[in-house]
């Protein structure tokens, strides 16, 4: 059974009763009686003392924890550290220069509040081609970019035969991610409880993508026609749909490729595919802007829990019911139709469920 925290009362009556039973001739139940007082005050200590020890039970375990400092450690205990903050790279920003002529690294760029070091010495073309492999000098999200962004030459004195516009690759600058959550590190950590290092099982993998910075969640795959190939799809902080980008794509492998099994003859990091599932609701009884934003709200943040991607011979079903309680469970929804999809969908080939366009009919 449980242990159950007094309340006031019952520790009260519990102080009365003790004093009565070892104090012969005291009367407890007189209103104002010096006993009667001094019971109250035992029992609010003794009350105050019950809900610290309950707080500190939970603190014991990972699942119930809920302080910061607790939750650090419990996942140290396991291996688990909050991941820093990470600086964005790029394979190539593109320009021109002076042909065939060498420079060096350490070539200054700026897109906005974000400066970006050329990371190796590059050569230009016959033509005065050539790009750069990039860095950035600040950690953060804020610091990656899309391809065919453009980034400022910072120092066209220095190098007055470059150009003064240069173009982000098709990789795009990416990898870039804010310092974790205690909540994300928590939820890492319980993983890693429930997954212990298995000799390249496919979980190990997961863990290693998972341990890239930005990376929310990770699934891993093996082709059941090609044994020796593996595939980690995975999710990024900060991105349209959490789906990471090319240069996102570039870390995770990186990281995979540092620590993967020798056994293992091919892994590879994918972004998955994102299938946005439309949704029509009739007959909403309270069709209103925060009734339709909460609805909004509940069946992305149940796609994000519930769903993965899904592969040719692993396929993932997302389910009607799903939806149906996520818009249910919206503050303010009383009544409602779900009028598409009318199925249950299935994932293959990478897919990965996201929010669509919801549609309101009468």
């Amino acid at each position: 059974m449980a242990w159950q925290i007094r309340s006031l009362p019952e520790a009260s009556a519990r102080a009365r009763g003790a004093f009565r039973k070892y104090m012969s001739g005291t009367d407890s139940a007189l209103l104002n009686n010096f006993v009667t007082v001094v019971g109250k005050v035992l029992a609010g200590m003794a009350h105050e003392f019950e809900l610290r020890m309950a707080w500190l039970a939970k603190q014991m375990f990972l699942s119930t924890a809920t302080s910061d400092q607790f939750i650090i450690q419990l996942c140290s205990d396991v291996g688990i550290y909050r991941k820093a903050a990470s600086k964005a790279m790029g394979l190539s920003v593109i320009g021109t220069g002076a042909p065939e002529v060498t420079y060096p690294a350490g070539i200054r760029f700026i897109s906005g509040s974000n400066t970006y070091l050329s990371s190796n010495p590059a050569t230009a073309d016959a033509l005065g081609n050539v790009s750069f492999p990039v860095v950035s000098e600040a950690v953060g999200g804020a610091a990656n970019r899309d391809a065919g962004g453009l980034l400022a030459l910072a120092d066209p004195v220095l190098y007055p035969e470059l150009s003064t516009v240069w173009t982000v690759g098709d990789a795009g600058i990416g990898g870039g991610a804010d310092a974790e959550s205690i909540d994300e590190m928590k939820a890492r950590g319980l993983y890693r409880k429930q997954n212990p290092p298995g000799g390249g099982k496919l979980t190990d993998y997961e863990d290693i993508v998972l341990s890239v910075a930005g990376v929310l969640k990770a699934w891993a795959f093996r082709d059941p026609y090609a044994p020796g190939f593996l595939v980690v799809l995975f999710l990024f902080k900060g991105r349209p749909n959490l789906i990471p980008t090319a240069g996102d794509v570039l870390v995770v492998q990186a990281a995979i490729d540092a620590k993967r099994l020798i056994r293992v003859d091919d892994s590879v990091a994918a972004a998955p595919v994102a299938l946005p599932i439309d949704i029509t609701i009739n007959g909403l009884s309270s069709d209103t802007a925060d009734v339709r934003a909460a609805i909004s709200a509940g069946v992305t943040d149940m796609l994000y829990e519930r769903g993965k991607p899904g592969i040719a011979g692993d396929t993932f079903t997302v389910s009607l019911s799903w939806i149906d309680e996520a818009i249910s469970a919206a503050t303010g929804e009383d009544r409602h139709v779900l009028a598409w999809p009318l199925d249950d969908i299935t994932l293959t080939n990478g897919q990965y469920p996201v929010l669509g366009v919801i549609t309101y009919g009468a």
